[in-house]
């Protein structure tokens, strides 16, 4: 993972505001959602620093990606396939991002929650 040189933040960092932002996320609801405090999810999206390999799959489990989507440069999470979506959810999607940013943001935090707690019952019936 990149480390900070002249002032640049790391690729980690720039990658964790993007997705949190595109998920309609704050630093608060990312905390709230993996028990990693505010402050410490502010300074890795402002610092480069090099966080425990743990911390980095907690996150990228709480925002539903891989973790190479957070430490990798060549990843591109907006290049989503949306010929495979059927007419329902892309309706259901157009009403959600009609929604005023503070509801998209607790529905998002929701959909986290439900997404996080069925993946944990998946992995739970596979052990």
């Amino acid at each position: 993972m990149n480390v900070k040189k002249n002032n640049k933040v790391s690729i980690f960092s720039n990658n964790l505001k993007r997705i949190r932002k595109e998920r309609g996320l704050s630093q608060y609801d990312l905390a709230d959602i993996t028990g990693i405090s505010q402050r410490m999810i502010g300074h890795y999206e402002t610092h480069a620093v090099e966080p425990p390999l743990e911390k980095i799959k907690i996150i990228a489990d709480a925002l539903n990606v891989k973790i190479s989507d957070l430490i990798d440069t060549d990843k591109n999470l907006n290049s989503i396939d949306i010929t495979k979506f059927d007419m329902r959810s892309l309706k259901k999607l157009q009403d959600i991002l009609s929604l005023p940013p503070n509801d998209r943001a607790i529905l998002y935090r929701m959909l986290n929650k439900m997404l996080h707690k069925s993946q944990f019952e998946l992995e739970k019936v596979k052990s």
